[in-house]
């Protein structure tokens, strides 16, 4: 899956920059977007990755499905929603493992060109932080499930894939997909982000979060195409991904708007209070 490439993407994201963040200065700061606690955050989210590159080579080691099961497996008892994965063209499989790959290990480096804003480069450190959250706390729910729900993948139920294949270790690692979420998890990253510093951008916004869903819907084609995944497998990674990508930047933000939530009591011939919230 590429993971330790990944971490060396991060590691190179971190690099990209520190170095473009040096003799950078303003006339004028702008207000902080995001608060993070750098002193307690930092090391927890260093943590959390140290934590995911071992839970990622429990998940390589897992045993695959046993002999009786590798030739015994039917598609017809699958989901009708999720068949389909297990007809591809089985001579096809590497190819798109490999884009998978391809793609994936590039828009992990994607949240990069976020350094090239000015704004957003001042505060390169928290960005840095918080993306490893949202990697992190993905690649923990992705290993959590994966490690629980023993899924065989949609290539254990092709007539045209070698028993040996089917039996390898990784072939129970379908529920859900990791490529899809990792690759969700920094293109809305990416997009919330730019859009939190970018508030003039109004509801156009959106077109960013549109944007957004291109790559892991892309290495989502090619992962079912490699018949590593079902739709399913798909759907639930690309939800988990973007959540995080979305959720860990939207915890810390700085609050400066008035409050959604509004309070009014009343009192005459009945007492109580008028609780309204304001959808923005």
């Amino acid at each position: 899956m590429g993971r330790i490439n990944r971490f060396i993407l991060f590691v190179a994201m971190l690099s990209l920059f520190q170095s473009s963040g040096f003799g950078q200065k303003t006339e004028k700061e702008p207000e902080l977007v995001y608060r993070v606690n750098r002193k307690l955050e930092l090391p927890v989210t260093l943590g959390l990755v140290g934590g995911s590159v071992f839970g990622y080579k429990h998940l390589a080691n897992k045993e695959g499905v046993s002999y009786e099961q590798a030739i015994s497996l039917k598609a017809d008892d699958i989901w009708w929603f999720d068949r389909p994965a297990t007809k591809q063209d089985a001579s096809k499989r590497l190819h798109a493992h490999n884009a998978s790959d391809i793609i994936l290990n590039s828009t992990v480096l994607l949240p990069a060109l976020l350094g090239l804003d000015k704004n957003v480069r001042k505060d390169w450190m928290d960005i840095l932080i918080l993306y490893g959250q949202a990697h992190a706390i993905n690649s923990d729910l992705y290993i959590l499930n994966s490690a629980l729900i023993s899924r065989p993948r949609p290539l254990n139920y092709n007539a045209d894939v070698p028993v040996e294949e089917k039996m390898a270790n990784e072939s129970r690692n379908s529920w859900f997909s990791g490529h899809v979420s990792s690759t969700a998890a920094a293109s809305f990253f990416m997009a919330k982000v730019y859009s939190d510093y970018h508030p003039e951008l109004g509801n156009k916004k959106y077109w960013l979060y549109a944007a957004a869903t291109i790559p892991p819907t892309l290495v989502g084609i090619y992962r079912y195409k490699a018949m590593k995944h079902f739709p399913t497998d798909i759907l639930m990674g690309t939800v988990a991904g973007a959540a995080s990508g979305i959720l860990i930047p939207q915890i810390h933000k700085i609050r400066r708007e008035e409050s959604a939530w509004s309070f009014i009591p009343f009192a005459g011939k009945i007492y109580g209070m008028q609780i309204s919230y304001t959808i923005r």
